[in-house]
Order: C-alpha cells, then structure tokens, then sequence
C-alpha cells in the first residue's frame, strides 16, 4: 500500500497527488529533468527555426528583383510566363517562412533579452544539477556501516 504524502502542481495549474513507496517516483511520469529539458528544447527549436525562416525570407526578398528583372526582360510571352510562375512560388514560400518568423518571433526576442538570457543559461545549468541528482536517486543504493562495531 502506498501512501499520499502531499501535492505537486503540474503545468496546467491541475494537481496531482505524489506517492512515495516503492521507488519513490511514479511510472510514465516525466523527471523535472526531462520536462526541463523538453522546456530548452523548445526554445532552442523555437531559435533554430526563427532563424532558418528568416534567412530564408532575406533570400526571397534578394530574388524578387531577379524574377522582376526577368519578367520584364523576358523574349516572349511563355518566358514571360514561367518568370511570373517563379515569382509566384517565390511570394508563396517567402509568405510561410514570413509566418514561421513571426511565429516564434515573440519567444526568440524574449529570450535575447539580457536577464531572460541569463535565466535561459541558468536553467541550463539547473539541468545538470537535476539531472545529477535524479541519476543518484533513480539509480542502485547501498548503505556503508558508519561505524563498525566489531562484528556484534
């Protein structure tokens, strides 16, 4: 039989009742060292596909004087044809990189200012405190006799 010895709030603002007994943790629970790590996972995502995306609408924007260039210089009315297919694409792939900027944009700014930045590398540095504590109580624990009382 296992015991309720109190609460623990999960990110939802629910509560979940903690057992202790057995292993201590729950099975199919996330650690806190994995939820924090799915935390800086997503912000690093969150960065990496700002990024990504806003290259690529820079690169759009560089081609758009090209495809304008080739539509107004086309030998007839085919080329004329494929040059503006082109730029439509082009509008079209630029418009859902443009969406993915301003998707992430919000947590990508937050996160480069100064003090959020440094609660980002703390909660960095949190995880291999969590993680080192979790690898100790999750893994095999042996009592050491601290005194040895002469084999009594």
């Amino acid at each position: 039989m296992q015991r309720v010895t109190g609460w623990r709030c999960l990110p939802a603002g629910s509560a979940e009742l903690i057992r202790i007994g057995g292993g201590g943790l729950q099975e199919g629970r996330m650690t806190p060292a994995k939820q924090i790590e799915a935390f800086l996972s997503f912000i690093d995502q969150c960065h990496a596909e700002y990024r990504l995306a806003y290259d690529a609408v820079n690169e759009e924007d560089r081609k758009l004087q090209d495809l304008l260039h080739g539509i107004e210089f086309a030998a007839d009315r085919a080329e004329c044809n494929r040059m503006a297919t082109k730029l439509k694409n082009s509008r079209k792939g630029r418009r859902r990189n443009k969406d993915i900027v301003k998707m992430n944009e919000q947590v990508v700014k937050f996160f480069e200012e100064k003090g959020h930045r440094d609660t980002l590398n703390r909660m960095r540095q949190l995880l291999g405190r969590q993680r080192k504590e979790e690898e100790y109580l999750l893994g095999e624990r042996v009592y050491k006799a601290r005194v040895n009382d002469g084999g009594k």
